[in-house]
């Protein structure tokens, strides 16, 4: 703003300058050679003026270039910036509905173990229901017949048959089984306790 009053004094004080310079030369004394000249004068006095407005206009420009550049510039950032938001913005709703989604998978998951978790437990139950009916079958068994059939079975079936009898009996069925099958059915009894 400072540039711009500066830039029209300077514009103002020098047409007034021209002014009077050409008044001066229109008040001497007119000579042949002065009439003849006058129009030639009045021209090149004239085209001074015309001059002065583009000189300012010239300035007026070089001054306000720089600020005009850098308020394209933050127009333009602003504009990136505006952008970058909205980006933002639409990957922040994308993100929120991808966390629904897997909130909503992660409790679908939780009720799906409970459920399973409450068909191992049934199974388990009917499981021990069968294996107290068969120990109390092998209770009623003689001792060298029960180890004979207890050798026979596989391991898990053999070790909760066992862990469900009497302990007096069971311990009697014990002489009648091979080392290496009483380890195994021990093995698995160990295993079945610590779960």
């Amino acid at each position: 703003m400072k540039k711009c009053i500066i830039v029209l004094n300077v514009s103002i004080i020098l047409f007034f300058v021209v002014k009077i310079v050409a008044l001066g030369g229109v008040l001497q004394a007119p000579t042949m050679a002065n009439a003849v000249a006058a129009p030639e004068k009045r021209q090149a006095l004239e085209a001074p003026v015309k001059a002065v407005p583009k000189a300012v206009t010239d300035l007026t420009d070089d001054g306000l270039a720089k600020p005009r550049n850098i308020l394209t510039a933050l127009e333009t950032k602003k504009k990136e910036l505006d952008q970058k938001e909205q980006f933002l913005k639409s990957e922040e709703q994308r993100i929120q509905i991808l966390k629904n989604e897997i909130l909503e998978k992660i409790d679908f998951l939780r009720v799906e173990q409970e459920k399973m978790d409450t068909m191992i437990k049934s199974t388990q139950t009917v499981e021990n229901k069968r294996y107290k009916e068969l120990a109390k079958v092998f209770d009623a068994t003689p001792a060298v017949k029960a180890g004979a059939m207890l050798e026979q079975l596989d391991v898990k079936t053999a070790a909760g048959i066992t862990m469900n009898m009497k302990k007096d009996k069971a311990g009697l069925i014990w002489g009648f089984l091979s080392p290496k099958k009483a380890v195994e059915i021990t093995l698995e009894i160990t295993r079945s306790g610590k779960q």
